[in-house]
């Protein structure tokens, strides 16, 4: 394929995108960076890039503006942008494939305890603590994929959730949810089949100071996880001290 058909492809791809999530690519009067949609302003982005990336040693496809990398999971877009000061260059971001809502959901038993998953994180190559989440399937709302990973990840059915806020996330706002669990729904705790091929190989139930101290000691630093604790906390559902 030439470079000129290459361009046109991910240009191609990136306008049905624009299409379809047309709220991803708005210019709002005070946007600090203005998505640039002028074909030719973004041929004049690709080819700085590429003129760059063979300085560089690296493969010029790299600079293509458009649709960039797309699997079941995750697109990557690259826009032409035009900066404050008047120049153009490229913002690479990522967005989530399915357009339902993302979530992630803090698990609260009835004694005060919160039940938390050891997860292996590819993108980090490590082990991380956290509470479930997950992507959504398409035109799913948070809740349903609240209850969604809850079943899947700790194996626990629940018919209801509750709201505690929102964060940036992949094409739009993540949510995090409450869920209030009786204890004995999560005896032992034991880990549902399936858990295991996701990365997740303990469940561990942490009393409110045990969660802080985790926090504090930096044994515990996912993001949705701290959120949600500032979450539950602002809103009175877990104490302060």
């Amino acid at each position: 394929m030439s470079v000129e058909d290459r361009r046109a492809a991910r240009l191609e791809r990136y306008e049905q995108l624009r299409r379809e999530r047309p709220p991803l690519f708005v210019n709002p009067p005070d946007a600090a960076y203005e998505i640039v949609f002028d074909r030719a302003a973004q041929e004049e982005v690709a080819d700085a890039a590429a003129a760059w990336l063979r300085g560089a040693g690296k493969p010029e496809e790299y600079g293509d503006i458009g649709v960039v990398y797309e699997d079941r999971f995750v697109i990557a877009v690259r826009d032409a942008v035009r900066f404050r000061d008047g120049t153009l260059g490229p913002y690479i971001r990522f967005l989530g494939v399915h357009t339902g809502t993302n979530a992630a959901v803090l698990p609260l038993l009835d004694d005060g305890r919160i039940l938390l998953v050891r997860h292996f994180r590819h993108e980090r190559r490590t082990w991380a603590w956290e509470t479930p989440r997950g992507f959504s399937e398409d035109g799913a709302d948070g809740a349903t994929t609240a209850v969604k990973e809850l079943e899947e990840e700790i194996g626990v059915r629940v018919t209801e959730v509750e709201l505690l806020g929102r964060v940036p996330g992949d094409g739009g706002p993540d949510e995090i949810y409450l869920a209030r669990l009786r204890p004995e729904s999560v005896a032992g705790p034991t880990l549902p089949a399936g858990a295991a091929a996701e990365g997740i190989d303990e469940m561990r139930l942490v009393t409110v100071a045990e969660l802080r101290r985790m926090i504090a000691d930096g044994e515990l630093d996912d993001p949705y996880v701290l959120a949600a604790y500032a979450f539950a906390v602002a809103k009175g559902i877990l104490p302060v001290t």
